[in-house]
């Protein structure tokens, strides 16, 4: 971890500018141990608003409210934190695909799970930085259009360095 897969990912769900375009955003954390009945819970309450009324209801019920609530609709969802293929197995029979633009975002550390999940598109692999790129990234949070000496660079490429090119530690 640490490549920013989920910061990347709140931060496209969060943006207005993306939100606008849909009728329904949910989202849910799957984790390495997760319980489908609370991810469908999770998803049902952001999707329509409802609290926990729901709890005693069979996994099979939340499911067929979350795919009532959501066929016909424009949704984005995201699927945070996915280790295993058998979460999206547990979870996909609830998306319609009315083909009318919903979109699903997935982060996953094991590619294998990303791949297993495709849908429409193939995934985003993101990467670690090498040594240039993590300088780059580090040079224009601190420095912006400021100049700086080169004994100052010198020092900030070793800081970039031991960042170990993740991009959320520069």
């Amino acid at each position: 971890g640490g490549v920013g897969k989920t910061t990347l990912a709140y931060r496209l769900y969060c943006d207005r500018s993306v939100v606008s375009h849909f009728d329904i955003c949910a989202q849910c954390c799957v984790s390495q141990v997760y319980s489908r009945k609370e991810l469908l819970l999770a998803l049902l309450h952001d999707a329509v608003g409802e609290d926990f009324q729901h709890r005693g209801r069979r996994d099979s019920e939340l499911s067929n409210m979350l795919r009532k609530a959501l066929v016909w609709k424009r949704y984005l969802i995201l699927l945070d934190d996915v280790w295993e293929n058998s979460a999206w197995d547990d979870l996909i029979g609830c998306f319609y695909d009315a083909n009318n633009g919903s979109r699903i975002i997935l982060t996953a550390r094991h590619h294998e799970v990303a791949n297993y999940a495709r849908f429409h598109t193939d995934p985003f692999l993101l990467r670690m930085f090498n040594d240039d790129e993590s300088w780059e990234l580090l040079k224009s949070e601190v420095f912006a259009e400021e100049s700086y000496s080169a004994p100052l660079e010198d020092v900030g490429r070793q800081i970039a360095k031991k960042c170990g090119g993740l991009p959320l530690a520069l």
